[in-house]
């Protein structure tokens, strides 16, 4: 009897195998994608989340740098893994808005993911670099400056479709500008290349930026929040200085193959949750220019739908394309 309650008890256990593994998820290592290059704004918020993750969830957690084509190439990795809850990716407005320009669409972020939960919002920036151009201190003496120069004016992003491009194209209709984008593959680069005057100005993610705005090497010129913020007291809004292009807000959040399992869902989004009440880490993220804002798994995938729609449109409008 008891060999034959034993062979039962076998057979159940392979007829029901997700019964006997789901309670001990996460039982091992876990792949975090970070589908844009080390050292901008999601990868240093994407690090921070990772610690905190692995500490909450009692597992390791591998940040993995999957960069290139606007977040793309990484999105559409976590999009093709398999979906045991064991990899997951960081998505932002980029990976967003990238299929939107492009004829053939290589993922749709509304229907190819299961969303895990909103992490943080970033405010966007203006900036310039000090020593360049240092009659440029606020918006107004740009638009002066930019208009004083027949050799032209240039200003970067972190790439074609970025939340900072498509704002920037409305900023320079508004203000009837002519000035010419020259996008770089990440937030980290383009900094770089503002930081040794290849360009003139850079509409960034306040992540990748903070640091040159404290330490001096860039001046913050305007910023996309509401009202100003408390580590930034000097740099006034954009609001304030009368610039509509005003709307369009940067954030980050995780996602997991489509078919993964519910309760890999329900586990990492309880993580995320936890994680981002903890003031340590929103101190942490707050320095580096990001706000801690949980959002559940609807709350995410219905963000990610009318922002799709918003992009979409605004893409249509300036005819912006690009190619992988």
């Amino acid at each position: 009897m008891k060999k034959l309650f034993k062979i039962a008890a076998i057979a159940a256990v392979a007829a029901f195998p997700a019964l006997s593994t789901a309670a001990d998820f996460p039982d091992r290592t876990l792949t975090f994608v970070v589908p844009y290059p080390p050292g901008g704004p999601t990868d240093i918020t994407g690090r921070l989340l990772a610690e905190a993750l692995g500490k909450e969830l009692g597992q390791t957690v591998v940040v993995e740098n999957r960069g290139g084509a606007s977040g793309s190439i990484g999105v559409s990795y976590v999009i093709r893994s398999k979906p045991d809850g064991y990899t997951f990716g960081a998505v932002a407005a980029p990976s967003l808005v990238a299929p939107f320009m492009l004829d053939s669409k290589p993922y749709d972020l509304t229907t190819d993911v299961q969303t895990v939960g909103m992490a943080y919002v970033t405010p966007l920036v203006v900036l310039v670099n000090p020593e360049k151009i240092p009659e440029v201190t606020d918006m107004a003496s740009l638009v002066e400056y930019v208009k004083g120069q027949s050799g032209g004016f240039n200003y970067t992003t972190a790439g074609i479709g970025s939340t900072a491009h498509l704002a920037m194209e409305i900023i320079d209709s508004e203000n009837d500008l002519d000035m010419l984008h020259i996008p770089y593959q990440g937030s980290a680069p383009a900094i770089n290349a503002l930081l040794a005057g290849d360009v003139d100005m850079m509409y960034s993610d306040l992540v990748a930026a903070m640091p040159q705005i404290t330490s001096g090497k860039l001046r913050a010129i305007a910023i996309n929040t509401d009202e100003r913020l408390d580590d930034l007291p000097d740099v006034p809004t954009l609001v304030e200085q009368g610039v509509e292009a005003a709307k369009a807000v940067s954030w980050g959040g995780l996602v997991l193959p489509k078919d993964a399992p519910e309760e890999a869902v329900d586990v990492l989004s309880a993580a995320l949750e936890s994680v981002l009440q903890d003031e340590g880490l929103q101190d942490q993220m707050r320095r580096v220019g990001a706000i801690a804002q949980y959002q559940d798994p609807a709350e995410l995938a219905q963000t990610i739908k009318v922002d799709s729609e918003i992009w979409d449109n605004a893409i249509k409008e300036f005819n912006i394309k690009d190619e992988f």
